[in-house]
C-alpha cells in the first residue's frame, strides 16, 4: 500500500500490478485501440484486488476518475469507467459518477510530477450529493497520484468526513510494493 498526499490528508492506494510488461502494454492497447483481449487481461489483474473490508452496496461507492468530454469524443469510450464497472460487478459495490472533470486540463501522460500536480489542480468538481460515507477512488494507472489527489480534495471539500481509499490496475512509481507484499 502506498499513500497519496492530498492537501492535508493521506489517501491509501492499492494497486493490482506494477506498470510494467505485460500490464502496461495491455493498458495502452485497451485505452488507445479498444483491444478486447487486453481488457480481459486487465480484468484478471483487478480480480487480485480484495474488496475493502466492510464495504457493501449500502455504504460504499466506486468513483472512477472521469475523463474529459474532448477525450471521450476522441476515444469513443471511457476506459477507466469500463474497468470500474467490472470492479463494481466483481465487488457488488455501485459506481457513482458525481465527480466531473473540467475540460481545460491537458493530458497527464508525459508530464513530470510538478507539471502533473499543477495541471490537475482544481480540475474536478462534485456535481451530486454523495449518500454514502465511504468511497473507493479508481484509476487505471497511477504514477504520481496527482489525479487522485485532486479528485479526493474536491470530494473532501463537499464532505470532510468522507472515508476514501484508492485502487488502480497499475502503479508506476519505483519502490511501490504490491498489495499484500
Amino acid at each position: 500500500m502506498a499513500k497519496i498526499p492530498t492537501s492535508n490528508r493521506k489517501l491509501p492506494l492499492f494497486a493490482a500490478s506494477f506498470y510494467q510488461y505485460p500490464i502496461n502494454h495491455a493498458l495502452n492497447a485497451f485505452k488507445d485501440k479498444e483491444h478486447l483481449p487486453s481488457f480481459l487481461m486487465l480484468i484478471h489483474a483487478l480480480n487480485l484486488l480484495p474488496k475493502p473490508e466492510g464495504a457493501s452496496r449500502h455504504n460504499t461507492v466506486i468513483i472512477p476518475v472521469p475523463t474529459t468530454n474532448q477525450r471521450l469524443k476522441h476515444r469513443g469510450f471511457n476506459p477507466t469507467l469500463a474497468l470500474a464497472r467490472y470492479l463494481s460487478y466483481h465487488w457488488k459495490i455501485p459506481v457513482w459518477q458525481g465527480v466531473v472533470r473540467i475540460d481545460d486540463a491537458s493530458h497527464q501522460r508525459g508530464l513530470d510530477r510538478d507539471k502533473r500536480l499543477k495541471n490537475i489542480k482544481n480540475a474536478f468538481y462534485v456535481s451530486k450529493v454523495l449518500s454514502v460515507k465511504q468511497a473507493v477512488l479508481f484509476d487505471d494507472v497511477v504514477t504520481t497520484g496527482a489525479t487522485l489527489s485532486a479528485m479526493a480534495s474536491a470530494l473532501w471539500q463537499t464532505d470532510p468526513d468522507l472515508k476514501m481509499l484508492a485502487v488502480c490496475v497499475a502503479h508506476g512509481r519505483d519502490g511501490f510494493s504490491k498489495l499484500g507484499g
